[in-house]
């Protein structure tokens, strides 16, 4: 189903820690800036918890090992879209690439079991995305939206994990060696 980008976002549902909710109108109008109608959003949920059990799921940490984005305090917005916060903007691009690979039948929720030893920076040496590892995977694209959205600069590059990034690079050759990786998405 398209989704209208003329829509207007609106303030998410107020959940209390423990919650969840659907994506807001605005949050779908995001992520389709970077993932089209590649994913399924109706059947995406955010929880204001703790995926772990014992609350073990560090603050700092978001997850989205089964499709669904699991947010703790530290990092929950109720509209990822309004945030003024660009750091959270990012890291919900990131969870939503996590979506995608769920909803395209990649093993996130196993393969999470061992993101905490996993290398999200990225250099621009393999074929194309599907050679990177979901959390390369998921560093890589929501990086390209970044410096789409809002460039490279002070305010956003301690957020990029790209290891070979040059300063003296143009941001139009950085952005072609983006493209030169994400052929074929988000497809």
């Amino acid at each position: 189903m398209p989704v209208d980008m003329s829509i207007k976002p609106t303030s998410g549902s107020m959940i209390n820690p423990g919650g969840v909710r659907q994506l807001t109108l605005g949050e779908i109008a995001l992520a389709c800036t970077l993932y089209g109608n590649s994913i399924i959003y109706s059947k995406v949920w955010v929880h204001r918890e703790s995926y772990l059990p014992f609350n073990m799921q560090p603050i700092s940490i978001a997850m989205t090992p089964n499709g669904e984005m699991w947010y703790r305090e530290g990092t929950y917005s109720n509209d990822f879209s309004l945030e003024s916060n660009i750091e959270k903007k990012h890291r919900f691009m990131h969870e939503m690439m996590h979506v995608w690979q769920a909803q395209k039948g990649m093993f996130v929720r196993t393969r999470g079991l061992f993101s905490r030893f996993a290398d999200y920076s990225y250099s621009f040496d393999k074929a194309d995305i599907l050679h990177y590892s979901l959390e390369q995977q998921a560093s890589l694209v929501s990086d390209y939206w970044l410096l789409l959205t809002y460039g490279y600069s002070r305010n956003t590059s301690y957020l990029f994990e790209n290891r070979d990034y040059d300063p003296n690079e143009s941001v139009h050759e950085l952005l072609r060696k983006y493209k030169s990786v994400m052929k074929g998405f988000p497809g």
